[in-house]
């Protein structure tokens, strides 16, 4: 190291315009700067390479200029060394700061991975089943849960598509048996016309489904390997993802668009409480219920997989022995994507949680396209959707919908129909819409829908009234709904004609009665301490903690004899016979009797 000691100004400066040197503000440099008595210090480097220093004491004073900038400064005495600093000087100056980021970053890992729940998604490849859980599933994330979904192939590329961020597991034998196939079967042989019901053909259809995934050990192989801790799986009629969660020893949460008395072994009262699909209010007409008691009796019976034998057992053979329909109730819990809004109060289990609406949510900015044509419009702008699995309608249907619209030349309407997009004056075809989003949309004043459950929930969050055209399943439901509480007029995607169409548009958008029904369930919706994507996430998280026996019912874990009281209502019965049979033999004793002692009598005489 040389050192050396200025006393005038010029010698410092001098010396300084030689040296190769950098500074950062805080004397981490390639020269080291001594002071004495100095109240301020400050150091710049200049593109010439020429240097500023401003020494602020009581001795020699000395104005200069460099660079433009002009400088008074006072030299006590410098001392300037050429050496570069020990590596040190930087760890001495920061280490502290550095060790504390460091034990501070170490312990949120820690934390992380000890706190972090692991989740898998099975539900069925239908954009209508994956996207409310998907809405939980980010909700989670503020409760350190991190979400894996099981996909198949063509849905896997449709999310991402769509710009949306998902962690998932690509199954390519989910490919092999098709739900959304089935389903877009029923509904188009609905909107055809046919009044028949592929019953049998959607039963085993949903075997294949469960036979090709349950044998994937490819499948099975990369999910063991990623250590969940639990499942959420869809529950549907004849679906078996629950095999799953037992398989890979997790516990499981159900998640599905309706309560279901029969999984939850809650009373069912068919006099006000309409069946799944039965499309009935609960103000039913005595024909009503008696189709409403037939309707339930068949739910009650049915199999609670597809098949009637025991799939746990031909699946899971290294298990303990389950039952179908004890492998079933054995679930955490229950997130439902209903709400008595939508539906009608009725008892509900404690470990079902209503949550309707979780697809729903603000809308965002259009793009400039749509943004544009919703803008043009006089009145207002009408939204036409009948779901993502119907791509276009029969050009019967097709032909009368485009002339209602066509003669209301005051509104504009958006149809998602067909695989291009195309404007004809006032209407603007598009192969998919930001459905949410133009619902929230100032000008929207209708929606046409076939009612589905994630569509009514968008139209009940924003407060638009609908025209209800169900085609088929749940739709018919959850349209009988929005006649009976006011939210718009139900009407017939088979039997109606374009001037009736026309006549509804104007009905539910000039009169204010549907409108305020409407808006009327939104501010209540919007009222609640907690959206329905936060209520699913705490209630997820808190049983994934603590269980569920707290609050379980105990109906669940009873043998059905005992929970339907079958075992009572024998002794019951078997108490009944032997006393109307003791009773028959007391009779017969005392006719006996008298006849007896009436011949006895007779004899005496």
């Amino acid at each position: 190291m040389d050192e050396f000691t200025f006393t005038s100004f010029d010698h410092l400066e001098s010396k300084l315009e030689k040296c190769d040197y950098c500074c950062n503000g805080d004397y981490i440099c390639h020269f080291i700067v001594h002071c004495v008595r100095c109240r301020n210090t400050n150091q710049e480097k200049r593109q010439n390479n020429s240097y500023i220093l401003q020494f602020t004491g009581i001795q020699e004073s000395k104005e200069t200029t460099v660079d433009g900038y002009a400088d008074t400064c006072t030299l006590t005495e410098a001392r300037f060394s050429n050496r570069k600093p020990r590596s040190t000087s930087f760890i001495m100056t920061y280490g502290w700061k550095i060790s504390f980021i460091a034990l501070t970053l170490g312990f949120l890992i820690h934390l992380y991975n000890v706190d972090c729940k692991r989740c898998i998604v099975f539900v069925a490849p239908l954009r209508s089943h994956i996207s409310p859980v998907m809405a939980i599933t980010k909700e989670l994330e503020k409760y350190n849960h991190s979400a894996t979904f099981v996909l198949s192939t063509s849905m896997d590329k449709e999310i991402r598509s769509k710009g949306l961020s998902i962690k998932s597991v690509v199954a390519n034998s989910l490919d092999k048996a098709s739900i959304e196939h089935d389903v877009q079967v029923i509904l188009e042989m609905k909107m055809n016309g046919s009044t028949s019901f592929p019953f049998l053909q959607l039963f085993g259809n949903a075997y294949d489904h469960c036979h090709s995934f349950l044998t994937d050990d490819e499948l099975f192989g990369i999910l063991e390997a990623a250590k969940f801790d639990y499942a959420i799986v869809d529950y549907a009629p004849f679906v078996c993802y629950e095999i799953l969660a037992y398989k890979l020893s997790l516990p499981f949460i159900f998640s599905s668009a309706h309560y279901d008395p029969n999984l939850h072994r809650t009373p069912f009262n068919p006099a006000y409480m309409p069946a799944f699909l039965s499309g009935f209010t609960d103000k039913m007409t005595f024909r009503e219920r008696m189709i409403n008691t037939v309707l339930y009796t068949l739910q009650l019976i049915k199999p609670t997989m597809p098949s009637f034998g025991n799939l746990v057992a031909k699946y899971v053979p290294e298990k303990p022995f389950m039952s179908n329909s004890e492998l079933e109730n054995s679930f955490l819990l229950h997130i439902i994507d209903g709400d008595i809004l939508m539906d009608y109060p009725i008892p509900i289990a404690s470990n079902a949680i209503l949550c309707g609406g979780l697809a729903a949510g603000p809308a965002k900015s259009l793009i400039s396209r749509i943004e544009s044509f919703a803008e043009k419009s006089k009145d207002g702008l009408v939204i036409v959707s009948f779901g993502s699995i119907i791509k276009s309608c029969p050009e019967k249907i097709m032909n009368k919908l485009i002339s209602a619209f066509q003669k209301m030349k005051h509104f504009n309407f958006i149809f998602r129909s067909g695989d291009y997009e195309k404007e004809n004056g006032n209407i603007l075809l598009l192969p998919w819409l930001p459905q949410n989003d133009l619902l929230g949309h100032v000008k929207t004043k209708l929606f046409i829908t076939h009612c589905g459950k994630s569509s009514v929930f968008e139209a009940l969050y924003h407060g638009v009234p609908m025209i209800a055209f169900p085609i088929a399943l749940d739709q018919k439901s959850n349209a009988a709904v929005i006649k009976d509480k006011g939210y718009g007029i139900l009407m017939d995607i088979l039997e109606f004609s374009v001037n009736e169409l026309v006549e509804n548009i104007n009905k539910v958008v000039h009169n204010s009665t549907f409108m305020f029904s409407i808006k009327n369930a939104s501010e209540i919706f919007h009222s609640r301490p907690q959206t329905p994507t936060q209520r699913a996430a705490y209630w997820i998280d808190l049983v994934t903690k603590y269980g569920s026996d707290h609050f379980r019912p105990a109906s669940l874990d009873m043998p059905w004899y005992c929970y339907f009281m079958v075992d009572v209502y024998l002794v019951y019965l078997v108490g009944l016979v032997l006393a109307v049979y003791s009773f028959k033999l007391f009779l017969k004793y005392c006719i006996k009797l008298c006849c007896r002692k009436k011949n006895v009598k007779t004899k005496l005489q």
